[in-house]
């Protein structure tokens, strides 16, 4: 898994090394592929599971949301798309709950919009909009697992807290790829009776 490459690989830099791997855990999940964010926020966290902690790395998550999807949103802008795949992207967005800026909101909780950026571009989406649907839905998700994590050590012991939060991510995982998938059925079922 490349976000576990990316750990690995900064981790002998200490905290810094989580926040320069954390940083790239979301750009790479903002442009290319899903990287599994939630888990990894946590999991640094864990490193050292105190709110200033916890601030600082919903900073990183949300800088790397940003620069992922506006780098996307440029490339796809300049990038000369062909026509049928452009119809593709617009058909498949307008087939969604909200067929306009407000499903970035929505996609944090249940990501059934991969390369939003792109998706930003092909649509014309406002990209302020765009972005503080995107910002704000993925500062929501994560305010509130950091919440979560941090009363595990405010009300449990270490190593209880400590499990708790690995139960958390496996939860937060288990729901995000059950609503994801409930999501792509409902989608594939309106797009079969097109």
């Amino acid at each position: 898994m490349i976000g576990e490459t990316i750990i690995n690989f900064f981790q002998n830099f200490g905290m810094l090394g989580f926040i320069v791997a954390l940083y790239f855990i979301f750009l790479i999940d903002s442009m290319i592929f899903p990287s599994l964010p939630e888990m990894f926020f946590l999991i640094a966290f864990l490193f050292q599971p105190d709110i200033k902690w916890g601030i600082l790395l919903l900073f990183i998550a949300l800088l790397g949301i940003f620069c992922g999807n506006s780098l996307l949103y440029i490339l796809a802008k300049k990038a000369r798309i062909p026509n049928f795949i452009k119809e593709i992207m617009k058909k498949y967005s307008s087939m969604l709950l909200l067929g306009d800026e407000r499903i970035l909101f929505l996609n944090n909780i249940a990501p059934v919009l991969p390369y939003s950026g792109a998706f930003m571009a092909v649509n014309e989406w406002d990209y302020k909009k765009s972005i503080f649907y995107l910002e704000s839905g993925a500062a929501l998700k994560f305010s509130i697992l950091l919440s979560l994590s941090n009363s595990f050590y405010i009300f449990f012991s270490k190593g209880m807290a400590k499990k708790a939060t690995i139960v958390l991510i496996f939860i937060t995982l288990a729901i995000s790829f059950t609503l994801s998938y409930l999501r792509k059925r409902k989608v594939e079922g309106k797009g079969s009776k097109i």
